[in-house]
């Protein structure tokens, strides 16, 4: 796991350390016995979590525990658990929650930072993803796009011209974040690192990125 992201969720370890784990949660689903967390199914918990199995109590106990399986379990996606956090935070202290979104923005930089793809520790291989998962948490997309403004780095282009490509394509892309990538500032980001990187691999993206992005996208 890289250190950036170990580091972030030590971050939400130490911001939920008041709420203990309990090692046994009741289920409420007729006839079912009670989950014993350390043989309890992560993708189980992060879809039933709160409401047929424990109590919101436990979802607020568990934060860390469902961020974790984010990164470790390939079943667990992102945005089932953000929303599971997202249903259930109101209330929550502002450390908790800033934890939390740290956690979210420490995954997205690691993204941005490396093309194609992530490893193995990383949950999304494409911004389009991350950006569509990261919606469960309810905050909107402008605190990433910021993020993404700021990372002037080859590998974040290219994760804007797939981006381009993507909604020409018909990927779901929320309207902000679409509007955002056909403004003025990412066309001309897109130009910058056309010419920068014409004898690279990906040169192609983003050439026809370029292309694209005058052309309305499908519908």
């Amino acid at each position: 796991m890289q250190a950036e992201v170990g580091a972030a969720l030590w971050q939400v370890e130490a911001a939920f350390v008041a709420h203990p784990v309990r090692d046994v949660l009741e289920s409420h689903t007729p006839r079912q016995r009670p989950v014993v967390l350390a043989e309890a199914d992560p993708l189980s918990l992060a879809l039933s979590l709160g409401t047929t199995i424990g109590e919101p109590d436990d979802v607020r106990a568990l934060t860390p525990w469902l961020l974790r399986a984010v990164v470790t379990d390939g079943r667990v996606d992102l945005h089932s658990v953000l929303s599971r956090i997202a249903a259930f935070w109101d209330g929550w202290g502002t450390a908790e929650r800033t934890a939390v979104r740290d956690f979210v923005d420490t995954l997205w930089v690691a993204l941005l930072d490396r093309h194609p793809g992530p490893g193995s520790d990383l949950p999304v291989a494409t911004a389009t993803s991350f950006l569509d998962d990261a919606s469960g948490l309810g905050d909107g997309p402008a605190r990433l796009l910021a993020i993404w403004e700021y990372k002037d780095t080859a590998s974040a282009d290219h994760h804007l011209a797939e981006l381009v490509i993507d909604a020409h394509y018909g990927a779901r892309i929320d309207a902000r974040v679409l509007a955002w990538s056909r403004a003025r500032p990412q066309r001309e980001r897109l130009e910058r690192a056309a010419r920068r990187d014409r004898d690279e691999a990906w040169a192609g993206d983003l050439g026809a990125a370029l292309d694209l992005s005058s052309v309305p996208p499908s519908t």
